[in-house]
């Protein structure tokens, strides 16, 4: 029982893969039984948790990736059906992002770039709109996380940010969705090009992980964390003989 509880607490990467895990482990046991007795309903599970995967982090490094999904499972399914999945894992998502993104640019560390005069002029635009801000973004080729970042900033009402990110997704997810039927492209194009997004989403974001602990590594090799982490953290003779150590090492 302790083993169990101890799996289910420990936090899995970052906290929006974890949310991502953590949503598709949910929706996963939740459909045993549909999935048992009306089949179809499995793909609809993947979908779903691949929704989920496809909303998060992985959105930044390999764009557009989402759509060829949504014409794929278009043929599979309704297109209708498909919207209203697509988009209620996009919102999941969303709602999640919407407190990591605040609690990122609150850092001290973002303090100069939150002050910058570019970030502050965006800031005054969003803040005229917000709601149409949002609607356009989340259906537009304007880049989403443009306002994902600036409406926690300004602590717009996370209720009116999903509602407006629902009025541009879901005629969005839903158009892709139905184009699916018409467009002149084999079902197998449309599974490669997913394939692939996915492994190189993957691919790039394990060399960046990779990146970060490289430089994270403490000069010296005594310790997991970082000199700089630990070296503001000791008084100044401190710090002087940390250094004169790890240098004659």
């Amino acid at each position: 029982m302790n083993s169990l509880r101890a799996v289910l607490q420990k936090r899995y990467g970052t906290a929006e893969w974890d949310a991502v895990l953590r949503a598709s482990a949910v929706v996963a046991a939740l459909a045993i039984y549909p999935t048992w007795r009306w089949p179809a309903v499995a793909g609809l599970v993947g979908f779903f948790c691949v929704t989920l995967f496809m909303s998060g982090p992985i959105t930044v490094v390999v764009p557009a990736m989402f759509e060829p999904l949504l014409m794929l499972t278009g043929r599979i399914y309704p297109p209708l059906l498909v919207a209203l999945i697509g988009v209620a894992g996009n919102l999941y998502m969303d709602n999640i992002n919407y407190h990591l993104f605040g609690a990122a640019m609150n850092h001290p560390r973002l303090e100069k770039a939150r002050n910058s005069r570019l970030v502050r002029w965006m800031l005054a635009l969003f803040q005229r709109s917000p709601f149409f801000a949002v609607w356009l973004c989340s259906w537009s080729p304007i880049p989403y996380w443009i306002v994902s970042t600036l409406a926690p900033m300004s602590r717009y009402s996370k209720r009116k940010y999903l509602f407006a990110t629902f009025l541009g997704r879901f005629p969005r997810v839903w158009f892709f969705a139905a184009l699916g039927l018409v467009v002149p492209v084999s079902s197998q194009v449309l599974v490669t090009y997913v394939a692939c997004a996915i492994i190189v989403g993957f691919a790039v974001l394990v060399l960046r992980r990779a990146r970060a602990r490289s430089k994270g590594e403490r000069p010296c090799g005594s310790s997991p964390l970082s000199s700089a982490s630990v070296t503001q953290q000791l008084p100044f003779e401190s710090r002087s003989l940390e250094l004169s150590r790890c240098r004659s090492v």
